[in-house]
């Protein structure tokens, strides 16, 4: 019975712990992807792969940002 009730009230209380404001403060914010240094570090690493599938884009890049 007391896991019943222990259930329903997690169910119906508000979702405050796992809210996540703009600067990721909550209680469980830091496990999600946009507030933790993981989550940001693969999207940085997505985003550099796309540019640099090949060594020639590589190259490329390379040249463009020592100009």
């Amino acid at each position: 019975m007391k896991y019943l009730f222990l259930i329903i009230i997690l169910f119906f209380t508000k979702n405050s712990f796992a809210e996540v404001n703009t600067n990721c403060e909550g209680v469980l914010a830091k496990l999600k992807t946009d507030c933790n240094i993981v989550g940001k570090s693969m999207k940085k690493m997505k985003e550099f792969s796309k540019e640099n599938k090949t060594i020639d884009q590589s190259i490329d890049n390379i040249k463009e940002k020592i100009k």
